[in-house]
């Protein structure tokens, strides 16, 4: 009796899953080519005739084509394997012509039909020899049309845990590809499966980026077959398959690590097919005219887009249409309309200012153009047409605002589609609202969130690091030296109170000399000890632009002194927006477009001793620098833009010299964000209810009150701007029973305006409001004495300020936290970790540090006893190792560590309590610490109204793990990936969420306990 192998376990199934699609199966040993020939040149032939009249017309045509065909494969060795792959792309395409023999003019030719698949020759062959005697290869699975193989899948055995889908894409990129390229000059993608895992990827393609396959209509599998099953299913069917050539394929010429730039291809994602999907569907729709895509920061938001303005450009239904891409920084733009070129899309248009931009829409441009919504300020109708199409990426930045509706009203029967990784429902903006259609799941046509992208591999999880930042005020010096101060320059008591809260702002304590000293250590200590041994880079955000500069001066003076012997030290560089008023020793840090990009390519390189970039505002879109492993946040910020910050970090990377990968994107937190971090993370509610405002009430009281103002004015030329119209206004206004009425007019207007902004119909009185705001602001009585004084003392006051802060302290929380949470303390003190007789005042204050060596103190005492070879006391005695281990690599999160050392505190009373009331027969009744703490997790985090036997559940975790896990696996992807796989099988078969928070909770007490 035959036993399980690779072929009946994995090859067998994934091949009748492909003959069910559609395909029909040849033997490779059946199949009418010879095994040193790509192409099944007789199908390609019934193909070629079948789809070319010219062919039909004199089949031996067909041999015309297949001369250039057989010398494109053959030039795969000289001209290289992409460039190559690239070429035959555009004959696969239907892009290339022939001029037949006996035929006047050129003819298009057609080697597969994209609109009918069932029309083409579709094979699926198994066990696919290629080559010559004494070098040829066999090939699992090919999947042919019309004769040639353009996906090939490797498959390898489920019975083997130490033989993966690695194992195969391997095969395939390092040994088929380059060993034998011609017979992947045709190829679509491949594919590599062990039945446990289904990853697909395209020529050229480093395997770490191999792709995952799904739905987001349906939910996160867990890996196994029945994952791979439905990948298959959804990516390998004939209409899929043809699709990623016709629509979803793009060349990059990029650098890699070295910087040298080699050409790349791209295959699409499957959110970013659902997604062009969607939008082509709706372009088409007859009434519907808008829709919104929210797929998570890092996954691709801009291939989706240039996928879909091709898919749309190509549509014959749209009548050769105008493709409109917004983004709202020139740099966005730039950086889109680059990887356009790089992929050879052609009708481009990239104007650089709104004139040219107005002239190339009113000479009715057809195609792609690129620009900013910035251009689109007072344009008016630019084109009616309803086949214009407006791609808007990060749309929740500036489309609720005045630009975001001249935009609208530029083309007035357009279709309007916004991508977004962060959309906002607040009182003043709803991104659903804007781009939603409410019949959309979630107000959305398509949603690809975090959860999903980190679940597929695309992104990786994010951590935070919080630190404290200590310091305190010596307030009685302070007062005094204030006083002497003000006795000294004979201040007011008002003068004295502004200078007072000038000097003691926000900012003051962030510009602390002392404070931007310490941070910048504790910055550079953590990077030289935690990211840079892993060749990932970093990113400070600042409070401010002054901040920038402060940090750069710092750490610029901390490394050079840290550099030894005379090595060149590593370096950092300021990126943020500088004006020519702005001060003197800023003007060093203006860059143009082309320097800012020349430094974040640098920073983007290993090797390159760039470590550290400083922002306070810039990056927070479209930067994307996979090598960037941590963030040290010295700025408050929140919701989408604290969102759209601190996923900077979640690309995924892998050192290619190393081959270390990146498991997490880290944020050391200055600031004590908190919870702001879940609540930036948490979706926005598409129904969140805008402020009411009844803007036409408004507009006509507007309207009545502006007039009355102006008849003041009447007959002054409010066109000119010289003295004397200045002044005939002046004269209006002759006493200050005048000004009050006119300033209580003008705070009338004022106020409507802004209420109802940016409602466009205001536009027609901006003229005249922005003439009375020059009036009102030329006779209004102004204060300068005040800024006169900051100036004359400001220096001297927050040098006062600065010289009275005492010692900065910066503490990492994972190690030495504050605890002064009544909660914890209450937990602590019943743990037996704390005296509640110790402390002064209302509040007790310990660290994770004496509370490790007071669990350590007593637990030493019970090992060294009667009962100290114990199970029990064995195990606490592992748990407390592994809490030091995260005590010595600075615990990621300062809160899981301090409940893990809590659960460890409480176990060690209660085996310490059952040894001294009962002995060793106690301590054997003790339940088993990792089975009590699962099932206090899963009694809390379970679904309601999910009836599970949680005991049994728990058990089940606790003996697959058990088996799947070695030491060091949650050191390890494969390691971590199997313990994943084996929670959500448990999870599964028990009717449990296979992802979330349950999910969540359980995998990271399993990943720190077993």
């Amino acid at each position: 009796m035959a036993g399980f192998n690779e072929s009946n376990t994995v090859q067998r199934p994934v091949l009748d899953l492909l003959v069910a699609a559609g395909w029909k199966h040849i033997p490779g040993s059946q199949l009418d080519r010879h095994t040193e020939d790509v192409l099944i040149e007789v199908d390609l032939q019934t193909a070629l005739a079948r789809l070319n009249p010219a062919i039909a017309e004199s089949p031996e045509r067909a041999g015309e084509l297949l001369t250039p065909l057989r010398s494109l494969m053959l030039s795969a060795r000289e001209d290289g394997l992409v460039p190559t792959n690239q070429h035959f792309l555009e004959w696969l395409r239907g892009q290339k012509t022939r001029r037949f023999q006996g035929r006047d003019g050129f003819d298009p030719v057609e080697l597969i039909d994209f609109q009918n698949p069932a029309n083409n020759i579709l094979v699926v062959s198994d066990e696919v020899t290629f080559g010559t005697p004494g070098h040829s290869c066999r090939f699992d699975l090919v999947l042919w049309v019309n004769g040639m193989p353009l996906v090939v899948v490797e498959t390898k055995t489920r019975l083997d845990a130490r033989i993966t889908w690695l194992k195969a894409a391997h095969e395939i990129h390092a040994i088929y590809e380059p060993g034998w390229p011609e017979f992947f000059v045709p190829n679509a993608f491949s594919v590599a499966t062990d039945g446990k895992d289904f990853h697909y990827g395209a020529v050229g393609q480093d395997i770490e980026s191999w792709g995952v396959w799904g739905s987001t209509e349906e939910d996160i599998l867990p890996a196994g077959w029945p994952r791979v099953k439905r990948s298959v299913e959804l990516l390998l069917n004939p209409e899929t398959v043809l699709s990623v050539i016709a629509d979803f394929t793009a060349y990059e010429l990029k650098g890699k690590h070295s910087g040298v730039p080699r050409l790349h291809k791209i295959v699409p994602r499957y959110p970013q097919v659902e997604a062009v999907r969607a939008i082509h569907a709706r372009a088409l729709h007859g009434t519907k005219k808008q829709g919104l895509i929210h797929h998570t920061q890092g996954s691709g938001k801009t291939l989706a887009m240039l996928f879909a303005a091709v898919k749309l450009v190509n549509e014959p239904k749209l009548k050769n249409p105008s493709i409109i891409l917004i983004a709202d920084r020139i740099q966005l733009v730039t950086q889109m309309y680059r990887q356009f070129l790089r992929a050879g899309m052609p009708s481009l248009e990239a104007p650089e200012t709104a004139a040219e931009l107005r002239r190339i829409l009113s000479e009715d441009r057809r195609g792609i153009i690129f620009t900013t919504v910035h251009k689109f300020k007072n344009a008016g109708v630019l084109n009616a047409r309803e086949n214009i199409i407006v791609l808007v990426d990060e749309a929740h930045r500036t489309q609720e605002g005045q630009l975001g509706k001249f935009l609208r009203a530029a083309f007035p029967n357009a279709r309007f589609f916004g991508f977004t990784g962060t959309p906002i429902a607040n009182e003043d903006r709803n991104t659903y609202e804007l781009f939603g259609d409410p019949d959309d799941p979630n107000h959305a046509m398509n949603t690809y969130d975090s959860d999903r992208s980190i679940a597929d591999g695309t992104t990786v999880p994010m951590h935070v690091s919080p630190r404290l930042v200590d310091f305190h005020i010596r307030k009685a010096d302070l007062d005094k030296a204030f006083d002497e101060l003000a006795a000294e320059e004979g201040l007011t008591e008002e003068e004295q109170e502004y200078v007072a809260a000038k000097a003691t702002d926000t900012r003051t304590f962030f510009a602390n000399p002392e404070r931007v000293r310490k941070v910048c250590a504790d910055i550079i200590e953590h990077f030289y000890s935690t990211i840079d041994p892993l060749g990932m880079k970093a990113q400070i955000v600042a409070y401010d632009r002054g901040l920038c500069v402060a940090y750069y001066q710092e750490l610029t003076r901390q490394l050079q002194s840290r550099a030894q012997d005379g090595a060149t030290p590593d370096t950092a560089a300021v990126v943020m927006s500088v004006q020519p008023k702005d001060p003197a020793d800023w003007q060093a840090f203006r860059l143009t477009d082309d320097k800012e990009e020349t430094i974040l390519n640098r920073f983007r390189q290993l090797g390159d001793p760039l470590k550290f970039i400083v922002v306070t505002s810039k990056l927070g879109t479209g930067f994307d620098a996979p090598i960037e492993g941590v963030m040290y946040l010295d700025k408050p910020m929140k919701l989408h833009t604290l969102y759209q910050a601190i996923t900077r970090t979640n690309r995924n990377w892998k050192n290619p010299t190393t081959g270390q990968e990146k498991h997490y994107g880290l944020i050391v937190d200055y600031i004590g964000l908190g919870d702001g971090f879940a609540r930036a993370m948490s979706p926005a509610n598409p129904e969140h209810a805008r402020k009411d405002i009844e803007t036409d009430t408004l507009l006509e009281q507007f309207e009545i009150e502006i007039a009355n103002v102006l008849d003041r004015f009447a007959g002054i030329d409010r066109n000119s701007s010289g003295f004397e119209s200045l002044q005939a206004a002046h004269d209006r206004i002759p006493d200050d029973k005048a000004m009050e009425r006119f300033a209580a007019q003008y705070g009338m207007l004022q106020g409507i305006w802004e209420a109802a902004y940016p409602d466009l119909r205001l536009e027609a009185h901006r003229a005249d409001y922005k003439w009375l705001s020059k009036v009102y602001a030329s006779v209004m009585p102004a204060d300068d004495t005040r800024d006169l004084l900051w100036h004359r003392l400001g220096a001297k006051t927050l040098e006062l300020v600065h010289g009275h802060i005492g010692e900065v302290t910066v503490n990492d929380t994972g190690v030495d936290v504050d605890i002064a949470d009544e909660g914890t303390i209450k937990r602590l003190i019943e743990a037996g970790v704390i005296d509640p007789d110790e402390g002064s005042g209302d509040t007790l204050v310990t660290t994770a540090g004496e509370v490790i060596d007071n669990i350590a103190t007593r637990l030493r005492k019970r090992l060294e006893g009667d009962n100290g070879a114990h199970p029990a006391y064995r195990t606490l005695a592992e748990r407390l190792e592994r809490l030091r281990e995260r005590q010595l690599a600075k615990a990621h999160d300062s809160v899981d560590f301090l409940r893990d050392l809590l659960d460890l505190a409480r176990d060690l009373a209660s085996a310490e309590k059952a040894e001294d009331d009962s002995g060793a027969v106690g301590l054997d009744l003790l339940p088993d610490p990792n089975v009590g703490a699962l099932t206090q997790i899963f009694e809390e985090y379970k679904p309601e109204g999910v009836p599970v036997i949680v005991g049994k559940v728990v058990a089940d975790i606790d003996a697959i793990v058990k088996e799947v896990r070695w030491d060091g696996w949650n050191n390890t992807k494969e390691g971590d990936k199997a313990v994943r796989i084996a929670i959500r099988k448990v999870l599964a078969r028990y009717g449990l969420p296979p992802s979330g928070e349950l999910f969540g909770r359980a995998y990271a007490y399993v990943s720190e306990n077993y």
